[in-house]
Formats: structure tokens, sequence, C-alpha cells
């Protein structure tokens, strides 16, 4: 417990020095302290205001969209489901077919957001967009990770996803859940709250993003659960797309929070 409140006061500090806007400073404080003191328990969860918060995760290398997620954290059950959706899957706009990839480029973050709503029939309330420097440097701050006796890091499982190399997607986040909760683990989690209140591009309360860390840590890794968007790849001007059912776009989300 003192070394995690040295590392926060540390923390702390920095942003001074940086000159992080007061609020952040505080509130970064706050997290921390709620996070050593107590953890969240599913009943606690299910008290909060919204059950079904969805969450969209884009992976950037500057303009270049390397990568989509969508996570969903029912406070009823404590479940966090994840969805990895490929830039290269299909989806109707306007009448027309397009890609995640396309919509990014023609509409940006707002018009890929709401044209995910539709095709998933859902209400996605925040965002955060992770440009890649930011996961290189919490790849290098988690550190390694032992999945089954390989070991991976987390850029390497990103990269490993976005690419479609690795299959074991449920394993390694958990493994990556599991790493993050340990007691050594969670002495980097104010480095990682660090990151994400001052590096990352978001409009999503770092205090949701606790409150999901609390729930794994009391309920363990296997809450989590993660899928990717399935459906039938096919190649037209060298170019490879993925054509995904409209019943698998409307019922996916659902599935992955059963």
């Amino acid at each position: 417990m003192p070394g995690i409140l040295r590392i926060m006061k540390r923390i702390l500090q920095i942003m001074v020095n940086r000159k992080v806007q007061t609020g952040k400073i505080l509130l970064s404080a706050t997290i921390i302290l709620s996070l050593i003191l107590a953890p969240m328990s599913m009943l606690e969860a299910a008290s909060l205001k919204q059950n079904k918060t969805n969450i969209l995760c884009i992976w950037t290398d500057q303009q270049h969209l390397k990568a989509v997620t969508l996570m969903n954290f029912d406070a009823l059950n404590g479940r966090i489901g994840i969805l990895s959706v490929p830039v290269f899957a299909r989806l109707e706009a306007n009448g027309k077919q397009t890609t995640i990839g396309l919509l990014w480029v023609q509409e940006g973050r707002n018009g890929l957001k709401r044209r995910l709503e539709e095709a998933l029939q859902i209400q996605i309330d925040g965002h955060i967009t992770f440009d890649q420097p930011v996961i290189e440097k919490a790849s290098n701050l988690v550190g390694s990770i032992d999945v089954k006796g390989r070991e991976t890091t987390l850029l390497q499982a990103f990269e490993d996803t976005r690419t479609e190399r690795r299959k074991d997607d449920q394993d390694v986040i958990r493994a990556m859940a599991a790493n993050i909760i340990s007691p050594s683990g969670i002495k980097k989690v104010p480095r990682l709250l660090w990151l994400f209140t001052t590096q990352v591009d978001s409009d999503i309360h770092p205090e949701l993003m606790l409150r999901i860390y609390k729930v794994v840590s009391h309920e363990g890794p296997t809450i989590l659960t993660k899928k990717a968007l399935q459906g039938k790849d096919y190649y037209q001007d060298g170019c490879r797309y993925r054509y995904v059912e409209p019943t698998t776009w409307k019922n996916i989300m659902n599935e992955i929070s059963a």
C-alpha cells in the first residue's frame, strides 16, 4: 500500500510539473484512492444508473485506422463483452455498401459511431481513441503477459488480433486482465490511469474505467468475453472484404454480453 501511495504522489507531481489541468489532477487522485481503498462487487456495479454501457474503442496510427473494438459493460451481471470489428467488414450506409475503414476516412469518428449504432442496433455511449505511441507506452508499462505458457505483450496481442494471426483472443484478454489485477500489476494501474487521463482522446469518464477495473478485480478475468465479428471473406480488385449477415450485426452484442 505505501508503495502505491508513493507512485500516486509521484504521478501527481509529474502532472503538476507538466501543467496538466487541475481538474485532471484531482480526478486522478480521487480515482486512485478509491481503487486502493475498495474493490467493487457486481452488486455495487448493478446500482449504476445505466445497466449497459457500450464504448467504441479506436486504434489509430496518426490518421490511419488500425482497429475497431466495441466494449459492452453490463452492470447487472458484471459481465464485460468485447467485440473486434475488422476494418474491412462491410455494412450498409445510405443504401450503399461500404466498409468500416472507408467510413472512417469519409465520415470520421462520429460517422463511424453512428453507422455502427445503426448496424448493431445499440447506443454507443462514448469513445476511447488510442494512437500508436500510447499503445506502445502501455505495452511497455504492462510488460510481458503469460498466455497458457506463451509470452506476449499488449502491443503484440493487439497486432495479432488486428491481422487475425491468433484465434485465442479470449484467452489473451483474460490473461491481460489477470496480469493487471495481480499484486504486482496493481502497482502499474496509477501509471496506466495517468496515460488514460493525459494521452488518450476520450469522452469516457475515467471513473467508469475504474469501475470496470474494480469489477474485474473482484470477480476475476472469467467475466470477460471477447469475439471477432464473423462473416464471409472475399476479395475484389485486390482488396479484402467481409460480408456480415444483418442478423449477425443485430445479435452479436447480446451474444457477447450473455
